[in-house]
């Protein structure tokens, strides 16, 4: 890759502390050289275009903005791309900069790449929900990248240029430790589980997780990420003396909370499976080399040998009967070792490799 390279990701998501695919690809490229612009979604209260530093990284940026246009989705397909294709020619213009590649992660916004004009057009499809235009996006990219066999099925009808790649282990060394006070929260006399994600994401499994808190007094459940007072899972499970609330943590101490963990939990609805296909936090339960169980997971039918997985979620709760009073078989060094290893073949530095890789298949330079 050539470090004059620039790049703009285009994020449905906002730089912040909570990290996933798209952030990681942008601090992996600017290490590597490049000069990286990470566009937030759209911020109406910005006056005009917004650029921030990200320390430790000298070539990313992250850039807020207001919308292109107000309803800029229901303007005719010609007119939208030139407006797209007029704010990037002043972005350039903001930045002293011509922008090489663009890599969208999204499909509600500039999804009609052809705006992108002669630049490098990926676009990468990370969730199955993401479903506004991943047609379009899909046609008029350059190459698609996607983390499912049922996205890439899908978008194969579009552009006969798709491939898959896992979500990646994270690579953040940055030191930070847990307190003295999240330590506590570990009573070693007792088996820990662990769930991390959204706890109000409308595909968990809120009344399977409880019922499973509910039977399992003697385990110490955390529930880790961002929820609110009224939601679902925290009110069925707010008076249980064995759920532990963190909130959302720095991404970076994701892999300390799951040093201190027993067993990993996945829960969704059956009926979201193919939306849940592979979570993000896969390659991050497995990092640790802790035991997961998990509910219907259709990118590990063929790796049962990383998790515990059930094909019906009635059978869940004796599943994780069946594993935590068996710890030292599901945790055993063997068992362990098989699920870092899986992991550490998936760092994002890899992952980045096989895009760049793919690309070079088809005389694509990123």
């Amino acid at each position: 890759m050539s470090s004059m390279q620039s790049i703009m990701i285009i994020s449905p998501e906002r730089w912040d502390m909570h990290t996933v695919s798209k952030h990681h690809y942008a601090m992996l490229l600017a290490r590597r050289g490049a000069a990286v612009f990470f566009l937030n979604p759209p911020d109406d209260s910005c006056n005009g275009i917004s650029i921030v530093n990200v320390d430790g990284y000298p070539g990313l940026r992250v850039v807020s903005a207001p919308k292109v246009a107000s309803g800029l989705r229901f303007y005719p397909g010609i007119l939208r791309c030139w407006l797209e294709r007029l704010w990037l020619s002043h972005f350039e213009k903001t930045v002293g900069k011509k922008i090489d590649t663009i890599w969208l992660f999204e499909n509600s916004r500039f999804f009609d790449m052809r705006f992108a004009g002669g630049r490098l057009k990926i676009y990468h499809q990370v969730d199955l929900n993401q479903e506004f235009n991943p047609e379009i996006a899909a046609m008029t990219a350059d190459i698609c990248f996607c983390t499912t066999d049922i996205i890439k099925q899908r978008l194969l009808s579009f552009n006969s240029r798709v491939y898959k790649i896992h979500h990646g282990l994270p690579e953040v060394k940055n030191g930070k430790s847990l307190t003295n006070d999240q330590v506590s929260r570990f009573d070693r006399n007792v088996p820990h589980a662990i769930y991390i994600g959204n706890l109000d994401m409308m595909y968990l499994d809120a009344e399977l997780l409880v019922s499973v808190v509910n039977k399992f007094i003697d385990v110490q459940f955390h529930f880790v990420g961002g929820y609110s007072e009224n939601g679902v899972l925290k009110r069925l499970s707010d008076n249980l003396p064995n759920a532990i609330w963190w909130g959302r943590v720095d991404s970076a101490l994701i892999p300390k909370i799951l040093d201190y963990a027993d067993i990993l939990l996945v829960l969704y609805k059956a009926d979201h499976y193919k939306d849940q296909a592979s979570p993000h936090k896969f390659m991050e339960y497995l990092a640790s080399g802790k035991v997961i169980v998990a509910t219907y997971t259709e990118e590990y039918i063929d790796k049962r040998h990383l998790l515990e997985m059930v094909v019906n979620s009635k059978e869940f709760s004796e599943r994780f009967g069946k594993v935590i009073n068996n710890l030292s078989f599901y945790n055993s060094e063997e068992k362990q070792r098989e699920r870092i290893s899986f992991a550490n073949d998936n760092t994002y530095s890899k992952q980045l490799y096989r895009v760049i890789s793919h690309l070079q298949q088809h005389g694509l330079l990123l």
